[in-house]
């Protein structure tokens, strides 16, 4: 991309045979831009050009760049950092937004409000941290699924977004993680129904401390101690939100992550996991994801507390 043609804010996404996704993130993020001219994006491919759907999509785009990176023969979460670690490297735009691929923007004018909110002398980052049912995670900085700051910010601290400390921590983290999750209680749905479960799990957690530090963990410590300001949207449990008579919004929210932001629906993140402890009954039907969504969007359904 020629130099003169820079845009505003970077896009990056790293993608491992996503393509059923991508097209409909991408048009997503202009569609609910206020300043769609402003956006750029770029795709690392992790697997290395072995997408041959990835190869066909973008072909005509001249605001997209798509770098290759060999993902294979190595653990999910090495694998996707290392992408990571590529795709900040070669942005060069003011602002960047890591975003997954199976997410859905709901917040019109999303971009003007991240740029009004990192537009301050004290460095910040914006975005979606993960729910306080991934007990051992960070809940009060941003993680990978939405992040947004000033592209220089991350890239001066020269750190990695490679989410695993040594070895002996690791096992330390792994008997930990099994207690503040209580065996096999402590999941999302139990969770969300029992109040006592979760203040005991809650408390354990602020005992023991991160023990399951995630992609971008070695910058979220780098931007702890630059005193950078951290503007988190919420994910609440289900059982907490005060939905407007919408049954969609209510079936998101509990079979898939949803986020606000000052009263508001900000955007759905699928996430169809295997893990137990954050496995729902519908969390990797990208079908029922998408009418659901469709559903709120046509009735205009909103979040109040």
């Amino acid at each position: 991309m020629n130099q003169t043609n820079i845009k505003k804010i970077t896009i990056l996404i790293v993608s491992y045979y996503s393509s059923k996704h991508l097209v409909r993130i991408l048009n997503n993020l202009i569609e609910k831009a206020e300043l769609p001219e402003q956006l750029q994006f770029l795709i690392v491919d992790n697997t290395n050009g072995s997408d041959p759907e990835l190869k066909n999509l973008f072909i005509e785009r001249n605001d997209l760049r798509i770098l290759l990176n060999d993902g294979s023969k190595k653990q999910r979460s090495i694998s996707h950092s290392n992408a990571l670690d590529l795709g900040l490297s070669h942005c060069n735009s003011e602002f960047t937004l890591i975003i997954d691929p199976d997410v859905y923007i709901f917040k019109k004018k999303w971009d003007t409000l991240c740029l009004k909110l990192c537009n301050k002398k004290r460095p910040t980052i914006v975005g979606a941290p993960y729910p306080k049912w991934k007990i051992g995670k960070v809940h009060d900085y941003p993680s990978v699924v939405f992040m947004f700051f000033k592209t220089k910010e991350l890239q001066k601290l020269d750190l990695s977004f490679y989410p695993f400390p040594e070895l002996i921590l690791r096992i330390k983290n792994s008997i930990l993680r099994k207690i503040i999750r209580l065996g096999f209680l402590g999941s999302k749905r139990s969770l969300n129904q029992n109040l006592r479960l979760r203040s005991l799990t809650s408390w354990l957690e602020k005992l023991t401390g991160i023990t399951s530090p995630d992609t971008g963990d070695q910058f979220i410590k780098g931007l702890r101690s630059t005193g950078a300001q951290a503007i988190c949207f919420e994910a609440k449990y289900n059982k907490d939100i005060l939905i407007n008579n919408s049954k969609a919004l209510s079936e998101l929210s509990k079979e898939f992550e949803i986020f606000i932001f000052d009263n508001e629906l900000m955007m759905t993140h699928m996430y169809g996991s295997g893990v137990f402890y954050w496995k729902t009954e519908k969390g990797a039907d990208i079908k029922y994801w998408k009418k659901l969504i469709t559903n709120i969007e046509k009735n205009s359904c909103g979040i109040l507390k």
